[in-house]
């Protein structure tokens, strides 16, 4: 496909401007942008010219008129809306034949993700998630090392595993969306789902899992997978941060540690969007069946209590 044209919906979200530098980079046109709110001055620095709408009617009546004047079809949707939309936005942009692109998580349960390959199936457009951290070159290279680890011994021992991830949040986060576990998924799927998908890809899907701890800020346990037992913390609370991490004014901190030795992957993170778009424009996206692994994790975690 030759220049596709792109529409965005959630343009005044937190992870829309990695979007439309994505958008940018590689090339091709943001045609329109859609948000509620109408703080979307991100768009002047890339793409002046595209049209906003401060709802889905007015997005949906510009699509229908493009249509009607025969002006070039807008191929693909990015979706950078808040998650618990995610299922009827993707469902929108295949109803109007785009292609779909969408942050992460695709959506929250499984039965969602089931609907939409029926979906696709009925508009003969497909549906692609940002999975980032599979594209990490450091993270690519750890999956090398650890398949040539065991190829070269079936009767390894496992390996073991710690991953720490506390980015922690102020008073706001108690009144957004994100912290409504029927809205953002929780923490296992708002804060934790792509270093779920990397483990799994990295040392398969659990065979098994237990959860020390799971409330709205903190999530804690363990997860047995064919290469690896894993033992994890994902958090929002500040004092869960190591002191000298606090000392420093830092408001984040991720740690991975294999077999006692740390695992660094704090770089890198820069042109990861860049990379996903590039991949789905060359035919080498992440679908639909890409995402059930963590999809299904998350929404299984969620149903269990510490």
């Amino acid at each position: 496909m030759e220049n596709p044209i792109f529409a965005l919906l959630g343009a005044a979200g937190f992870v829309a401007p990695r979007h439309i530098e994505a958008i940018h980079s590689v090339g091709v046109e943001l045609c329109c942008a859609c948000d509620k709110s109408d703080s979307v001055g991100v768009l002047d620095r890339r793409f002046p010219h595209c049209q906003f709408f401060l709802s889905e009617n007015e997005l949906e009546n510009y699509i229908k008129e493009r249509k009607k004047s025969q002006a070039p079809d807008i191929n693909y949707l990015s979706v950078c809306t808040p998650n618990y939309l995610h299922f009827s936005h993707i469902a929108f942009g295949l109803s109007h034949g785009m292609n779909v692109i969408c942050e992460k998580p695709l959506v929250l349960t499984s039965n969602e993700l089931f609907r939409l390959q029926e979906l696709e199936k009925q508009s003969g457009k497909k549906v692609f998630c940002i999975l980032q951290l599979r594209l990490h070159p450091q993270i690519q290279k750890l999956k090398t090392r650890v398949e040539d680890l065991f190829a070269g011994d079936r009767q390894r021992s496992k390996l073991q595993v710690s991953l720490n991830y506390v980015t922690s949040r102020g008073p706001w986060y108690k009144k957004s969306w994100k912290f409504d576990e029927s809205k953002s998924g929780g923490i296992a799927s708002n804060i934790g789902i792509h270093f779920f998908d990397m483990l799994i890809r990295l040392f398969g899907y659990p065979t098994s899992f237990s959860i020390k701890e799971n409330d709205p800020e903190c999530l804690k346990g363990t997860l047995d997978c064919p290469l690896a037992q894993i033992e994890f913390c994902l958090s929002i609370r500040q004092e869960d941060l190591p002191q000298e991490v606090r000392n420093s004014d830092q408001r984040s901190w991720r740690q991975m540690m294999i077999d006692g030795e740390p695992f660094d992957f704090t770089n890198g993170f820069t042109d990861l969007h860049t990379k996903s778009y590039e991949e789905i424009l060359a035919g080498r996206g992440f679908g639909l069946q890409e995402a059930f692994p963590a999809v299904s994790l998350c929404e299984s975690i969620r149903r269990t209590k510490g």
